[in-house]
């Protein structure tokens, strides 16, 4: 199952459903899901003129080309529609919306059509943005409000939960089957997204959303996780290529803005990461930093061959050769080009930022069954270090606190002393209270270190000494991983993540379900979405606990460090509002 067949299939459909010369027509959120799966050139090759914002200036009348629109079915998009049929630039109208339109709305647009411009409406269930076969995002508007208290924001947290249902609601629907949901207990925005989607698939539409059951199929499941029950993984510095380039410079919608880097190209100012069309990137995605290093050598090897080869044109049909081939090499010169600059510029940052001495520090706090003196120690010298950067002093002390949020209070409080002396702002140095407020273990419902009992630290050190250490920067598992199996064994307690809908009624079912939607309220991590790739991986191949289920990862967005303690900025000064 690969999530990029779904908005590719409808896009597909409804470009040649309209014949002729066209225009697309799109708004800000069907303009990045269209972006991810489809390069501009395919979007050309099918007689589209022009790909334009709805509420961008109106440009020229064009009433030669017909209009097909890809839109939200939101209040804003029927009035922007609205408008252009008052006064209209194009010869036809042809409407596909990315989810249900409401009747009422459906109502009003036939009311202002007086000219018959609209050729059709149609609902297409692409409401969400897919990032890699396995990937996808909903997102929301203001982030952080989904890791505070419903009540703090009450309009922007009821405007989240419906968003999130609509894209939630539009995935089941593309993918035709019968869930069971399941949420995280004691996780107000969880338990209000399980209600508000249980309410809409099995009250509000329940014949749209009745598939039937699929005979001797356990129903899949949507698991529904609150971001603070694991916020060590959006903290750690990564070493795998695609979480590595998110976390150091920043991914969006698949797409990486290189512009402050220091004498980068200009051809390089805006690069594309898809697995989809950089064959090379789907393969070395998940590659550690040392391999990648390697794989890039060998590209930029492989074009200089290619190079060489070129050099000797001596006869007709050796010009001819080269002509045909030009477009092909021009392409690979690109692409050799854009992953050496990205690998350069991460090149840069590990050294000028001293990165791999921080993870070494990072991932022993996060995953080791190391003391509070050990740490303490050691995260101490790096904080006290001019060489170090403030950003990663600050996320080593979070870890820290983290870790030690019972035991090590007093070395914390040390810890954020020599934070401020370093001229950290009283804002950044709130960050530990609010983040132990809002994410501590008395919030969690999992056990993020495995020390809450005895057994489960013993295991935990079992496991360690088992396992061994492939790479110690690359050592931490996400939380999500430990869930999923649990979820699979049959293990995960029905009190601490209760079915909202009855999918599944009485005990849990004796097969694992062969299809997972994990969805994280507050977003997910590339590091998180290797580990599923990871999975599905083993399961293709019938390996352990993963064989034969798929696994789907989404969220309200795609988490770095930088964003994380962004939107937790954002919580405290509520906080303090509300506590005032």
């Amino acid at each position: 199952m690969d999530l990029t067949a779904i908005p590719r299939f409808y896009i597909d459909k409804m470009l040649k459903e309209v014949p002729g010369m066209k225009v697309l027509l799109l708004d800000a959120d069907t303009t990045t899901s269209v972006s991810t799966v489809y390069s501009q050139s395919e979007i050309l090759e099918q007689e589209v003129y022009l790909v334009e914002r709805l509420d961008a200036d109106k440009g020229d009348q064009l009433f030669h080309l017909k209009a097909v629109c890809f839109l939200r079915p939101t209040r804003e998009n029927v009035a922007r529609i609205r408008r252009e049929l008052r006064d209209p630039r194009y010869g036809e109208y042809n409407l596909f919306f990315a989810n249900r339109l409401e009747d009422l709305r459906l109502q009003d647009l036939a009311e202002v059509d007086v000219r018959e411009l609209i050729s059709q409406v149609q609902e297409f269930f692409g409401d969400f943005t897919v990032l890699d076969p396995h990937h996808f995002a909903v997102p929301i508007q203001r982030t952080h409000v989904v890791l505070q208290p419903f009540s703090w924001e009450f309009g922007q947290s009821t405007d989240a939960v419906a968003r999130m249902t609509e894209g939630l609601a539009s995935l089941i629907l593309s993918l035709r089957r019968r869930f069971s949901v399941r949420y995280q207990r004691g996780s107000e925005m969880c338990e209000k997204l399980a209600q508000s989607l249980a309410h809409l698939t099995c009250v509000e539409e329940r014949e749209l959303f009745d598939f039937g059951a699929r005979g001797g199929d356990t129903a899949p499941v949507v698991l529904l996780l609150d971001r603070r029950d694991d916020p060590v993984t959006p903290l750690l510095l990564q070493w795998t290529f695609q979480a590595m380039v998110h976390e150091l410079i920043g991914i969006s919608a698949n797409r990486v803005d290189m512009r402050h880097v220091p004498g980068v190209k200009k051809d390089y100012q805006d690069i594309v990461l898809s697995a989809r069309q950089d064959d090379f990137y789907r393969r070395h995605m998940y590659a550690n930093f040392g391999d990648m290093g390697t794989a890039v050598k060998e590209l930029v090897d492989a074009f200089q061959s290619q190079t060489a080869n070129t050099k000797n044109v001596a006869t007709i049909e050796d010009m001819q050769d080269f002509v045909e081939k030009f477009s092909e090499f021009s392409n690979a010169q690109r692409n050799a080009g854009k992953h050496v600059t990205l690998m350069s510029e991460l090149s840069r940052l590990v050294d000028a930022r001293i990165l791999m001495q921080v993870s070494n520090v990072e991932q022993d706090v996060a995953c080791s069954a190391g003391t509070v003196g050990g740490h303490f120690e050691a995260v101490r010298a790096l904080v006290d270090s001019p060489h170090i950067a403030d950003e990663d002093s600050l996320r080593l002390v979070l870890l820290f606190a983290l870790r030690y949020e019972r035991e090590g209070r007093a070395q914390t409080t040390e810890l954020l002393r020599r934070l401020e002396a370093r001229g950290l702002s009283h804002g950044q140095l709130g960050l530990a209270r609010t983040l132990l407020v809002q994410a501590g273990a008395e919030r969690r419902t999992a056990d993020l270190f495995s020390d809450r009992t005895f057994s489960s630290r013993f295991a935990s050190l079992a496991k360690q000494s088992l396992r061994g250490v492939e790479n110690v920067y690359t050592q931490h598992t996400p939380l999500i991983v430990h869930m999923l199996e649990a979820l699979m064994r049959g293990r995960l307690k029905e009190a601490d993540y209760p079915a909202i809908n009855k999918a599944n009624a009485g005990p849990p079912p004796a097969r694992a379900p062969k299809l997972v939607v994990v969805f994280i309220v507050g977003g997910t991590t590339y590091e998180e979405a290797r580990a599923v790739a990871d999975l599905n991986a083993q399961g293709e191949r019938g390996e352990g606990w993963a064989a034969g289920t798929r696994f789907l990862l989404g969220g309200t967005g795609v988490l770095n460090s930088r964003t994380f303690l962004r939107d937790l900025v954002e919580v405290g000064a509520n906080e303090r509002i509300a506590g005032a």
